[in-house]
């Protein structure tokens, strides 16, 4: 009795080989989905890829051999996602900014029947270029405007073909197709890769960027934040603490009355708005204690506090009870106004 024995064709064996070294040379290898990919729509989104990634088309089951030839540790597993129209994708990134690549280059594939519109689809005003004929009432019937100049058939303006969300009929399809319009839009889909030693999925890396990286942002001005309250210096909190001190020191400096020569105009600045409010005062007991052009100087103080405040409720003081010693010390400083 003759064994049989199967002999595998060379071009298999190259196929695979290709396919080992182009895994091992690859920090990241992947697999994307190119269920109804056309030809042309692939070759757009490998240009687009053009010196990040590569795509290498295969029969699955050369794929799953090549993955299962490869010295890898871990990278055994990406063979449970061989499955349905799968293609490699071998790149240098990490498979999170791949991803969103793919996401955001979106290749142009014609409308066919029955696909619901994902915009809405204008047929914009063309010269067709088809002789008058039959088309002319294609085009009446899709409710495409149109009529017969120079011997060709135009259409004489833009029109929504479809409106978003609606369905494609077979007649518009065909018409898309016809006027070289096409409105969908596909992507490959990253469904897995592996990555140093590890297997993620979609699940694991499809984020929203953008949302991580607020969070990110919002969490080191927290951070800043709460180094700035409790006093803990850093490389990046220092200059804001050491601004933060200097502030304190001058406002505390002014609280105590401890001069320096360098807060000369915050303390000539506290002394006159307090002497316009002990005027004030004043005017209020008796307005003749208080010199007219002084007056004149308060009321323009007060309105300008005013408008400066229009928004914000004014706080109401009680006026403390009058006694003797009170009205001893109004009389003493009326003095200092003449």
């Amino acid at each position: 009795m003759s064994v049989y024995e199967r002999k595998i064709p060379q071009w298999k064996i190259d196929a695979v080989g290709a396919l080992v070294s182009q895994i091992e040379d690859s920090q990241m290898v992947g697999l994307v989905n190119v269920e109804g990919v056309g030809a042309k729509q692939l070759h757009g989104i490998r240009d687009s890829l053009r010196g990040s990634a590569t795509i290498r088309m295969a029969r699955n089951t050369l794929m799953i051999r090549a993955i299962e030839q490869t010295k890898l540790k871990g990278i055994k597993d990406l063979t449970e996602f061989v499955t349905g129209p799968v293609a490699f994708i071998f790149s240098n990134q990490d498979p999170f900014t791949l991803s969103k690549f793919l996401s955001d280059n979106k290749a142009a594939a014609p409308a066919k029947g029955g696909q619901v519109s994902p915009k809405d689809i204008v047929v914009p005003a063309m010269n067709t270029g088809v002789a008058p004929g039959p088309f002319i009432s294609e085009l009446a019937a899709l409710k495409i405007p149109s009529r017969v100049k120079g011997g060709v058939i135009h259409i004489t303006d833009d029109v929504v073909a479809v409106k978003e969300g609606g369905t494609i009929s077979n007649a518009m399809a065909q018409m898309l197709t016809r006027l070289g319009i096409e409105p969908m839009e596909l992507q490959l889909k990253l469904i897995a890769a592996f990555t140093e030693g590890e297997i993620l999925t979609a699940d694991s890396f499809e984020i929203d960027l953008e949302e991580i990286l607020g969070q990110v942002v919002a969490g080191h001005q927290l951070a800043v934040n709460l180094s700035i309250n409790i006093g803990y210096p850093t490389e990046e909190t220092m200059a804001l603490l050491v601004a933060k001190a200097g502030i304190e020191a001058r406002s505390l400096a002014l609280n105590i009355s401890f001069f320096s020569p360098d807060l000369l105009p915050e303390f000539l600045s506290k002394a006159s708005g307090e002497a316009f409010a002990l005027a004030s005062a004043l005017a209020q007991r008796d307005p003749e204690t208080i010199p007219a052009e002084v007056l004149g100087q308060v009321h323009a103080a007060a309105a300008a506090v005013t408008e400066d405040k229009a928004v914000e409720p004014a706080e109401t003081e009680e006026e403390p009870e009058e006694d003797e010693d009170d009205e001893e010390a109004v009389a003493g400083i009326g003095g200092l106004f003449g």
